[in-house]
């Protein structure tokens, strides 16, 4: 990944947390685009660069960390189930569990967020299902890749609706 990849995924990362944040702190109505970028050291324009509204941005800080964890993911050497354990506890450790559950909190209490919150959980499938493919680098079926993300997103979904 380059240097302005990088940047601007960090970027994107801390106005999706912010955002996130102060929905948790004040409800999704309870703040403004203006204080999420003040709040992540950037301006409404730079906000507007990445996100069309607050429910995008609120929303996206799970989908960044399932990116973070996918690019900081263990040695490639490890055998694909193996390496799908570390990347789940690497995200498990870093809060995506409890995330997912405050966003479906923050949608039932304001159900504008709803379809972004269905939006990302299945971009979080494919990311899933797309890292899982350049892992298996035409060594497996394109179906293999499906049940497998989907069997671990259907144990997730089960811990979240549970």
């Amino acid at each position: 990944m380059s240097l302005r990849e990088t940047k601007r995924r960090a970027t994107a990362r801390a106005l999706a947390q912010a955002a996130f944040d102060l929905a948790v702190e004040r409800g999704v109505d309870g703040f403004t685009i203006d204080e999420v970028a003040a709040r992540a050291g950037y301006s409404r324009r730079t906000f507007a660069n990445h996100y069309a509204g607050k429910e995008e941005a609120i929303v996206a800080v799970a989908t960044e960390r399932v990116r973070h964890a996918l690019d900081t993911a263990p040695d490639e050497d490890l055998p694909l189930v193996d390496w799908l354990q570390a990347v789940a506890r690497k995200q498990l450790s870093d809060g995506l569990l409890m995330v997912l559950r405050d966003l479906r909190v923050l949608a039932e209490r304001h159900p504008p967020l709803r379809p972004h919150l269905l939006e990302v959980q299945r971009c979080i499938r494919e990311t899933a299902r797309d890292a899982v493919l350049a892992r298996l680098d035409g060594r497996g079926s394109r179906i293999y890749a499906h049940l497998l993300v989907g069997a671990a997103y259907g144990a997730l979904t089960c811990v979240l609706d549970g």
